[in-house]
């Protein structure tokens, strides 16, 4: 987990008391006082068997840090009992570092004349601002360096978060907040203190749940609406969560009720229709996978959202697993180098479900989508990873088999899509809903190595779990494989909302957004598009016998001509003259019976061998 960032400017007044009888500031001058500041740093910053040697670790290894000028002792009669380094950087940033206090003089409040002796050194220096980093079990020195002047920085993930508890431990009602470049942020209230929510609506009350379990525990949020076609969901939303939040039928009755957030958890081949219709509705829109169906409704979303400026984020959750975010931390960083290739995996055998996900109905959407059509669960995280733009790519499509057929889902058992990014890297997207095994797995290289999350059969953790093998420096050649912590500051909340926590975060981020914070990680439109449209265009290679496919960049208003027409898809009521069949190999044959089969099942039992052999026992 981050530590706490704080920043402290020059321009502020220094709390500068005169010390105590007995003690004097000294600075570093001989070998000797190694030993003494391994004493002065053992609670907490040392190992209690640190020797000399802790000391040329945390302070001889900076290049940066004159020993004899910028290392402080505080001395009580004539014993170093105290040290801190105050230091500039070669960005002209100070840096507060290695606070600490013999264990006998904690809690006499002596560390506000060591902060006094660094702060006045890295004014005299010229610095922009000094920095430290600390951790909230250190609260004594967290509350000095509040008490010093130094404000809390937002630049990790629930770090406001972990601020307002904070402030609400040492009962301090408010603080300016910055962001990491300095600027100022806001300022964040103690914990105890009723903030403004977010009031928020969600359409589709069976996957919406996860959205609205989030509003009822976060406290940043209001669930006071939702709408679904099915009483029976309503009736369970009014038992549930009472008379405070309105149930209705009727999508534009909903859309009139004041609402901040539209959470989208329809169908997912109606998402963009509804998202066009809130947006011109004055709302923010939260989209569920996926964003459009066909390129019209992708030209219309993107043109709604820019001619209203609200808010769209895509809720591609899978970004947002333990492992996949870590990863995209880490090439943000530069730890991957250049990004050269990537290889994501979504196969997820959904037999066991697919009665009650269809209702067994031959049109149900499911049951009608080509194998790429849900591609962003496995393309999606290394589009989010990379940062980079997809431009061209082959599609592949697994053969019809046996256990599409008793599924009813006139489709290949998965998909493949070719990728190449506009660096010239490459992914392999590999997805589907008909494997026999399930697969959740990323692996991506650069000119500094590779990182990739654990297999699910190994069974040692899976997206819980990220291996990184990377030098430090292009070329090294070093070969050494670690596990990488992916832990932060919203994992012990977020780890039991669904889909290894990753949908907290996917409702985190839009709200913090919504609330002003610039650090959001948030999937905007354009971005949606990357993650879908390559899926769209693979299946057109493949209906092409795996031709090469140019996937067009609708952030330009310029190349959205060619396709604001363009229906073609698998949905008979979106595509028109342009329907496509969900087969390439065209619409496998499927019996009414197989349906019929599907709907004699109990909707509350999975399709299973022990289920199955029960039925036969009965026959």
């Amino acid at each position: 987990m981050a530590q706490l960032k704080m920043y402290w400017f020059p321009s502020q007044p220094i709390d500068d008391p005169p010390l105590p009888e007995g003690y004097t500031i000294t600075n570093y001058k001989t070998e000797a006082d190694k030993l003494a500041w391994v004493e002065c740093c053992r609670n907490g910053l040392v190992a209690d068997d640190a020797d000399a040697a802790a000391f040329d670790d945390s302070i001889t290894s900076w290049e940066e840090i004159d020993l004899y000028n910028d290392v402080f002792f505080l001395d009580h009669n004539g014993v170093h009992v105290g040290t801190v380094t105050a230091f500039v950087r070669k960005d002209n940033v100070g840096d507060v570092h290695m606070v600490g206090l013999r264990t006998e003089y904690r809690g006499r409040g002596l560390s506000k004349y060591m902060m006094a002796a660094a702060q006045k050194h890295l004014r005299a220096k010229g610095v922009k601002y000094a920095l430290l980093t600390t951790d909230e079990w250190r609260k004594g020195a967290v509350k000095g360096y509040l008490t010093a002047g130094f404000l809390p920085v937002e630049y990790d993930i629930g770090m406001e978060l972990r601020w307002q508890a904070v402030l609400e431990d040492y009962g301090i009602n408010s603080v300016q907040m910055l962001y990491n470049d300095a600027r100022p942020y806001k300022t964040i209230y103690r914990k105890g203190i009723p903030q403004k929510k977010v009031r928020v609506g969600v359409f589709g009350a069976g996957r919406g749940r996860t959205m609205m379990n989030y509003c009822r525990a976060a406290g940043t949020a209001e669930l006071v609406a939702v709408c679904d076609k099915n009483e029976a969901l309503l009736e369970g939303i009014r038992r549930d969560f009472g008379d405070t939040v309105a149930c209705y039928t009727d999508f534009d009755a909903f859309l009139r009720h004041e609402t901040e957030l539209i959470v989208l958890a329809n169908y997912a081949n109606e998402h963009a229709p509804y998202a066009v219709r809130a947006l011109k509705a004055g709302r923010n829109v939260l989209s569920e996978v996926l964003p459009a169906q066909n390129l019209k409704e992708a030209v219309e979303l993107i043109e709604a959202v820019e001619e209203t400026d609200l808010l769209y984020a895509y809720a591609e959750n899978y970004c947002y697993m333990p492992a996949s975010k870590k990863m995209r931390a880490l090439v943000r960083e530069g730890r991957l180098g250049a990004f050269e290739y990537g290889e994501g995996e979504y196969m997820h055998n959904c037999e066991p479900a697919w009665h009650r996900l269809t209702n067994a109905d031959p049109a149900h959407w499911r049951n009608t989508m080509s194998a790429f059509y849900y591609c962003t669960h496995s393309l999606g995280p290394l589009i989010h990873i990379s940062g980079l733009r997809p431009v061209r790519v082959s599609g592949f499509e697994g053969p019809f088999n046996a256990r599409m057929y008793r599924m009813g889902a006139k489709a290949g058992p998965f998909g493949v899509e070719m990728v190449t990014l506009e660096n010239g890297a490459v992914l392999k997207s590999l997805h589907g809903v008909g494997p026999a095994r399930n697969s959740i797995w990323y692996s991506i290289y650069g000119s500094k190595g590779r990182m990739e999350s654990a297999r699910e059969d190994a069974e040692n953790g899976g997206m819980g779990k990220l291996y990184v093998n990377l030098d430090e420096n292009e070329g090294d050649n070093t070969f050494g494989a670690r596990e990488q912590r992916v832990d932060d500051g919203l994992s012990a909340i977020a780890e039991n909302s669904g889909h290894g926590g990753s949908d907290y975060y996917v409702m985190h981020n839009v709200i913090e957004k919504l609330k002003g914070n610039e650090n959001c990680d948030v999937v905007d439109v354009y971005e949606a598009m990357d993650m879908f449209l390559p899926g769209l265009f693979a299946y057109r290679s493949a209906l092409a016998g795996g031709a090469p496919m140019e996937i067009p960049d609708l952030r330009d208003p310029a190349q959205r001509e060619k396709w604001r027409n363009d229906t073609a898809c698998t949905d008979p009521a979106a595509a028109g003259g342009m329907l496509q069949p969900g087969y390439s190999q065209g619409n496998p044959e499927i019996p009414q019976s197989v349906y019929d089969t599907l709907a004699g099942y109990d909707r509350s039992r999975d399709i299973e061998k022990g289920y199955l052999d029960e039925l036969k026992k009965k026959a």
